[in-house]
Order: C-alpha cells, then structure tokens, then sequence
C-alpha cells in the first residue's frame, strides 16, 4: 500500500469512526477512465501503450493508461489494500494473485452502445461480459467452484463509461442523431446500461459502483471543437450529462430494488470535475481547459506522442490529453468515491 493511499486511509477512519471496506477483488468495466490496458493487445489506434503516456506512472512506463500514471482502479486497488495496479484481463501470464484480487475487463473507446465500440475498433461492453465469464472460469480452475462464486459476489465491480457514446455516435459523429433526439439516446444507453448491471448480477456480483457522466461539454476536445477561440465549456453538451446523470440515479435504484441482495450505487463524477473546474487553485490546478500534452487541445491516443512537448508539471493540468484526466484528478476522484463507500457500507463481511 502506497504512503498516500495509507494516509488517506487513517484521516477517513479518524474522521469518521468507520473501518475499513473489504472487498475480495476489485473487477472493472468500461472505457478508457478504467482501462488499464487490454487495448495493447488489440488491434485498434486507441492506445496509451507509447510515450509520453505513463510519464508519472513508476518506471516512467507507459502502461496503456490513457493518463500520465495511475486511474482510480489503481487507487482504490491500493485503498482497500487488494493491491497497488489492477491489470488488463487481456495482459498474458496473470499471476493467480492478480486474478485472485481482480482485473480490468475495459477498454479504451467503448461504451455502452455497441456502434461506439465497432467505430474504434475496441472491445464493447458485450465482449467485455465474455471476457468476465471467461475469468469466472479461470477463478474456478483455482479455488474451485464455491470460493470462485464467493470471490465473485464479495468484489468491488466499477463501471464506468458513457461519454464515447454521445462524442462519437451523437455530439461529433451524429450516427444515432438521424434515429434518436437526445432523449431518447440517453434512455437507449440506460436500458444498455441496466441490461449490463443485470447480467453482472446473474454471473453472480452484487456490489457495484457506477460512474455518471463527467461535464463532457468541457473536456478540452470538445472546447477545441465548439469554441476554439473563447475556449469556454458547451453548456449545452454538460447540461445533456447532467440530465442524464439524473436519470441514471432514479434507475439504479429501481435497479438495485429489483436486484435481491445487490448494493448498486451511482458514483458522481461531474460535480467533483466542476469544482476542479471552478477552484482550479484549491486542486492545485493552473490549467483547466487544456492537456499537458502537446497544445492540450486535440491531442490524445496517436496524436499524444513522444514528438509532442508535454507541460512541465502534468500535476498542474486537470487533464493530461485532450479526453483524458491526469494522475492529479483521478486521484480526487479516487478520494471521493472512497468516500462514498465508506458512507454506504458497500463492502463484504470477509476477506478473501
């Protein structure tokens, strides 16, 4: 366990008189917020496997994190004392303990929609499932059938994608606009949405955690795009996450009411990513509305590469690309969902 991550956790239980969540394993869906790599053994152009991604990562490695180190799986991994990186289902050669503590099944461009997935190449949600089935499989191979089943049903499972569906299939590339109003959009990727949550459920998890929607409109690429000169966030484009932020809330509870014995919880990312957006200085954040890498306006994946400059302190910079987040932000983030699952209780009565 890292010094910060142990800190962390002696201020939150000092606080707050609660001990410390168990969870058996930490198991990952999603994009690229939580892909720790499984794009590396694809075949797409969405990768984060070259410089100068991994610029803070230990070894200065770059991993196939789309940051310049950890994501929040890491953190929380770390947090809960499972372990200090999650790694890609897809990486060969897992050791029993890494898949005995859980791994990321994400990849970089996917989302809920199926179209977003085949756009880039990537591996969708559906695939991400099989993948899941698959590792259930491998769990079984190891301890067996009953400890695999309880392993299963006491990890921490984050999901966290969404916002490639609305830039690639509505907002920048308007596939679904010819068949759907925003609206409907958003209610087709929540029905995805509870359709997932169900089918984790039926393979057997029962504590999950699910990430909303980060103010989209101001991720520097869609400020590049929109509003190049003032460089303003489109409000429009927040205003669409928000509301579909609420309508995720109001059915993970429905959700969570139909699913005997699970613990679904909605895990807000946007009003945290405003406040860093508002108070830059209380983050300790000089910039805001671009990258650290190269311009900060467009760059990312390909184009993020070891030919472009990178900022001088990628700890200044609220996202590290122009889609991404850097190190800094997603160890708030990592803090405050923590925080959430202490308040919630969401955590299994014994450890593996």
């Amino acid at each position: 366990m890292g010094i910060t991550s142990f800190f962390f956790i002696l201020l939150v239980q000092l606080c707050n008189g609660k001990s410390l969540p168990k969870f058996s394993a930490i198991l990952i869906f999603g994009d690229s917020t939580v892909d720790t790599g499984n794009n590396n053994y694809i075949s797409t152009i969405f990768q984060g496997n070259h410089r100068p991604y991994g610029e803070n990562f230990p070894g200065r490695i770059p991993t196939g994190r789309f940051s310049d180190g950890k994501l929040v799986p890491d953190f929380l991994a770390s947090m809960l004392g499972l372990k200090e990186y999650v790694p890609p289902f897809l990486q060969p050669y897992l050791s029993k303990h890494d898949l005995l503590t859980g791994v990321s099944f994400a990849s970089a461009g996917s989302g809920f929609d199926d179209l977003t997935a085949a756009a880039s190449k990537v591996i969708p949600m559906s695939q991400q499932i099989k993948y899941f089935e698959r590792y259930i499989e491998k769990l079984q191979g190891i301890v067996g059938e009953e400890k695999a089943q309880k392993i299963v049903s006491g990890a921490l499972v984050i999901i966290s994608a969404g916002t490639n569906d609305f830039i690639f299939n509505f907002y920048d590339i308007p596939t679904r606009r010819s068949q759907f109003n925003i609206t409907g959009y958003q209610d087709l990727l929540l029905i995805q949405l509870q359709n997932f949550v169900e089918d984790l459920y039926n393979l057997g998890c029962r504590k999950m955690l699910v990430a909303g929607l980060p103010p989209v409109g101001c991720l520097p690429i869609q400020i590049t795009a929109k509003s190049p000169l003032l460089r303003k966030c489109i409000e429009e484009e927040n205003f669409d996450a928000q509301t579909y932020n609420a309508k995720l809330t109001r059915l993970l509870k429905q959700v969570q009411a139909a699913l005997s014995g699970s613990k679904v919880l909605y895990s807000d990312t946007y009003h945290p990513f405003m406040q860093m957006i508002k108070h830059p200085k209380k983050y300790g954040f000089v910039k805001t509305r671009r990258g650290c890498c190269g311009s900060g306006t467009y760059e990312a994946g390909p184009f993020c590469n070891k030919q472009r400059p990178v900022c001088k302190n990628a700890s200044k910079y609220l996202f590290w690309d122009s889609i991404h987040p850097g190190e800094s932000a997603y160890r708030y983030l990592s803090n405050m969902a923590m925080k959430k699952l202490l308040r919630h209780k969401l955590s299994h009565n014994k450890t593996h």
